[in-house]
């Protein structure tokens, strides 16, 4: 049994923990604010039901299924999303077309043009790109898509992803998965073929995939973690000190000084050089400050359902770059999940900033609202003044994980080497979703356990 303190209450931070109790490890986890969850924040205010940060948990792997199921009462308080809410919109001449769900589909679609369909079926014949050249999502998308699929497809969804900027993220360490499918099967669509093949091979997967959220929104699961782990989650813990002595990490905070055989920092890359660390380790965390992390409002709205004119049946709709609107995207939560708002109303999120347009991501909801209900007037033919209103500023929201992050990454590797015990973890190191937050806890113990 090892004694491990760990810095930071987000989901990477409470998803190791409970990892680490659940093998009976002895885990503090300290947390400078009087909230857990870090970006996991949800409003409720009667009937209404607004997220702060993320809007769903995507459940595509025996990991994340498996640990979701292991916090206790968390099961009984899961929703899956709505499956007629199954389209996905992209904004192209203002009018919103949905993404092809199939090849008939994107054969037929009005999204995109004949000759941008066309471009496609160029995609088996275009070369994999050295492994030694590191290249853009944009890029990549060009060389291998055409211009309309970039600007038409990945580009909005890059865009609600990351609130992030194409031409500047590395597709290498912001979609593994892509560059993957190049480098190992030659292409996306061969790629796409190998891993059908591979999937009827081993036979039906034993877990369900699925989109799901709880009944009182995300939120409710870092609140179950914290619950599950007890008094080992400490809040507003002012960390006085941090030592290495040996091979143990000696932490103060609030007048106590304890031993542990390891310490995992989970704060922001931005917050790291702010933690009192001797100034030996505090310089190593310095390259770390050059991760972005652009600004985003996110606005929620309510409005009767007979003042909306589009049906909202679906998840929600993604804005292209090209198309020079003042939001990134909106989702239609109401229709995703129950209980989002009143029978009669329909909530929409819609998001605003980012590395696209970071100067419209303000503090101020009047001229962040102004700017969103033009948009959805225009996009979604809402009438009428809202409902409900909801919004949260995030000034530093989402890491970009850009051309160069190799060599960042190669950064906190040396620092591990060099002061043993000492680990760093978080969406600016192991992919920004849920989904990885939660894989990277179940995979570092299971890397843990096993050496």
């Amino acid at each position: 049994m090892k004694r491990i303190c760990i810095i930071g209450s987000g989901i990477t931070a409470l998803a190791q923990a409970w990892e680490l109790k659940r093998q009976s490890h002895d885990c503090t986890v300290l947390e400078s604010s009087d909230h857990i969850g870090g970006a996991i924040q949800s409003h409720r205010r009667g009937d209404y039901l607004a997220e702060e940060g993320p809007n769903s948990i995507q459940v595509n792997s025996a990991e994340v299924d498996s640990f979701l199921k292991s916090i206790p009462g968390l099961d009984d308080r899961t929703v899956e999303a709505d499956a007629a809410a199954n389209k996905r919109y992209i904004v192209r001449g203002a009018k919103l077309h949905a993404v092809p769900m199939n090849p008939w589909q994107a054969m037929t679609t009005s999204l995109w043009s004949l000759s941008g369909r066309l471009r496609v079926l160029k995609e088996p014949f275009v070369k994999a790109i050295d492994p030694d050249i590191e290249e853009s999502a944009a890029g990549f998308v060009r060389r291998r898509l055409g211009n309309e699929l970039y600007q038409y497809a990945i580009n909005p969804l890059i865009g609600g992803i990351y609130a992030g900027d194409p031409e500047q993220l590395s597709l290498r360490y912001a979609f593994p998965k892509l560059y993957a499918l190049e480098q190992n099967h030659g292409g996306l669509i061969r790629g796409g073929l190998a891993k059908m093949r591979a999937a009827k091979k081993s036979g039906p997967p034993t877990f369900k995939k699925r989109i799901i959220s709880f009944k009182d929104g995300l939120a409710e699961l870092p609140q179950h973690l914290a619950a599950a782990l007890g008094e080992a989650v400490q809040t507003n813990a002012s960390i006085e000190s941090i030592e290495q002595s040996g091979d143990k990490w000696l932490v103060t905070w609030h007048g106590q000084r304890q031993s542990f055989d390891e310490l995992i920092v989970t704060a922001p890359a931005h917050a790291l050089a702010k933690l009192p660390f001797p100034e030996e380790i505090s310089a190593t965390f310095k390259p770390l400050e050059t991760i972005d992390y652009p600004p985003v409002s996110v606005l929620s709205l309510a409005f009767k359902r007979s003042d909306v004119a589009h049906p909202l049946d679906g998840f929600g709709a993604l804005v292209p770059e090209c198309e020079q609107r003042n939001i990134l995207g909106v989702l239609f939560p109401s229709s995703l999940f129950a209980l989002r708002a009143p029978e009669d109303e329909v909530l929409m999120t819609a998001f605003v900033g980012g590395e696209r347009q970071p100067e419209l991501a303000s503090a101020d909801t009047e001229q962040v609202k102004a700017l969103v209900l033009d948009e959805l007037r225009e996009l979604l033919g809402v009438r009428g003044e809202p409902t409900f209103t909801h919004h949260r500023h995030w000034p530093l929201a989402i890491p970009q994980y850009k051309i160069g992050y190799g060599k960042l990454l190669e950064t906190m590797k040396q620092t591990e080497t060099r002061f043993p015990g000492l680990k760093l973890a978080g969406n600016y190191r192991t992919g920004i979703s849920l989904t990885y937050c939660i894989e990277s806890a179940a995979k570092s113990f299971s890397n843990r356990h096993d050496g």
